[in-house]
């Protein structure tokens, strides 16, 4: 690799403002449409039973039902199947698959990195965000959301309910930004926090050089259930920079001169598919599921199909 992390230096004129908050993140029709969706969750999840959508491994009393238990002294009689007590002279209860909700956690790169882009990669994430949080306030789950740079950002949540929404986008667009990520660090802090586990979407760049991995590793399947999102603006992996000029790290501020050409800039991508597969297989060895989006691509027409073919949404 010809510097230390070819990732994080950025062009010398870079925006530190943060990116624009002009407009709504959505419209009401597009919310309408995106409802019909859930994410789709593992059964392993726990979760509170008859209070959401999500199928459970439980097994509880139901109408409907899909195998039988032996009655005991306290069960509702209502669930007893009389016709098996005809048949066979023994009080057998009905049992049925419970529904449940769960624990959806959203974790939301803020790191100065995020600012960069046209949109900015931060505008990008708060959208996916917003999407993922409506979806889960709309399916009776309990949404958290958790901004993180360096350290954790103040929560939003745990709320469940539709009636929460318009406060979801409030804080989502006002989400100040941090100098740099501690990626793995947060993951292990948020794993030891939440030990009851459930489903969470890390949404960032992932400009880090380490801890990735440590922090995946924290989070292990079947109590998590860990999707990652990689949010990448199309510049980074095909820059379009020529000559001698000056790279600055957007978050620490380092200072890298280089004159570029047609054989640096190749190496320059063959270096960031590299990056890519292994972050890739960093998700998979660890169960966790990985999807690369581009920051230019629109959230309706290409992000839903895309992470619907992943098996993100049902």
């Amino acid at each position: 690799m010809w510097f230390k992390n070819i990732f994080r230096p950025r062009p010398k004129v870079v925006s530190k403002r943060r990116p624009a908050e002009d407009g709504p993140l959505f419209d009401e029709n597009f919310l309408r449409r995106l409802e019909r969706l859930s994410i789709q969750d593992q059964r392993t999840l726990r979760g509170n039973p008859s209070a959401g959508e999500h199928q459970s491994l439980r097994h509880l009393p139901a109408s409907i039902f899909s195998e039988h238990r032996p009655y005991t002294i306290g069960d509702d009689l209502r669930y007893v199947d009389w016709n098996a007590y005809a048949r066979h002279d023994t009080v057998f209860l009905k049992l049925g698959e419970a529904e449940q909700d769960v624990d959806v956690h959203l974790l939301l790169d803020a790191s100065r990195s995020m600012a960069w882009g046209q949109p900015p990669k931060l505008r990008a994430a708060q959208r996916m965000v917003a999407a993922l949080g409506y979806l889960s306030l709309a399916h009776s789950d309990r949404l958290s959301v958790f901004p993180f740079g360096a350290a954790p950002g103040r929560p939003f949540g745990p709320a469940s309910g539709k009636g929460r929404l318009v406060e979801l986008f409030r804080y989502l667009t006002a989400i100040p930004l941090q100098q740099q990520t501690d990626l793995g660090q947060v993951l292990q802090n948020h794993a030891r926090n939440y030990r009851r586990g459930g489903l969470l979407v890390l949404s960032s760049d992932l400009l880090v050089a380490t801890g990735l991995a440590e922090g995946l590793r924290a989070l292990p399947p079947p109590r998590w259930q860990v999707l990652v999102l990689h949010l990448i603006d199309p510049h980074e992996i095909n820059p379009r920079l020529q000559g001698a000029l000056e790279l600055e790290d957007i978050e620490t501020g380092q200072r890298l001169p280089f004159a570029l050409d047609e054989d640096l800039l190749a190496l320059y991508r063959q270096n960031v598919a590299a990056w890519q597969e292994n972050l890739a297989l960093t998700c998979a060895r660890h169960g966790a599921k990985y999807a690369q989006v581009l920051t230019t691509w629109p959230l309706e027409q290409r992000i839903v199909p895309y992470l619907r073919a992943r098996r993100w949404f049902l």
